[in-house]
Parts: structure tokens; sequence; C-alpha cells
């Protein structure tokens, strides 16, 4: 006689827990978004940064150094310690996008 009740009770159920994931997907969709979007800013800052450097030229100030001082250069491993260099001061100003972690430190 009231099994219209219980059929009724369990369709809510059902509705609700439909409910709550997806929300709980929606959320996590819009976080994704969020994140996805803060590496699209990043990315175009990256490019920004790199169409400013592109102009400077540096090869012509190195060949205009003398042989000698190219050669004592090559011989302590300047080049490679510049490299080294960048690559981690690039790998520094990466890592402070990462969020939670404070900048300037």
């Amino acid at each position: 006689m009231f099994d219209w009740i219980v059929d009724l009770y369990n369709t809510l159920l059902i509705y609700l827990s439909n409910l709550v994931v997806s929300l709980v997907t929606m959320i996590s969709d819009m976080l994704l978004a969020l994140f996805e979007q803060m590496l699209v800013a990043a990315k175009g800052l990256i490019s920004l940064i790199s169409d400013m450097l592109s102009p400077i030229d540096i090869s012509q100030y190195l060949s205009g150094l003398p042989p000698s001082v190219a050669w004592v250069m090559s011989q302590i491993g300047l080049p490679q310690a510049l490299a080294m260099i960048i690559t981690a001061i690039t790998i520094r100003l990466l890592l402070q996008l990462i969020p939670f972690v404070r900048l300037g430190s």
C-alpha cells in the first residue's frame, strides 16, 4: 500500500547521490580549468620574455674577442658554466610558479 513512498524515497536517494557526484565533478573540472588558464598565462609570459630577448645578439660580442681570450674561456669551461647558471635560474623561476611556494625565496 505504501510502496510508492519507498519508491519515492529511493528515487530521492539516487537523485541526491547523482547530484553530489555531479557537483564534485563540476568543482574538479573548474579547478582544472583554472589551473589550465594559469599555465596559459605563464606560457604567454615566457613567450613575451623570449620575444623581448630575441633582438639581443650575443654572438657579435663573442666574435670580437681575441683568439687567445676565447681559448682561455673555453679551457676553463665558461660556456658550460654559463649554460648551467642560466638553466638553474630558469628552473628556479619556473618552480616559483608552483602554488604555495613563497615568491622571492
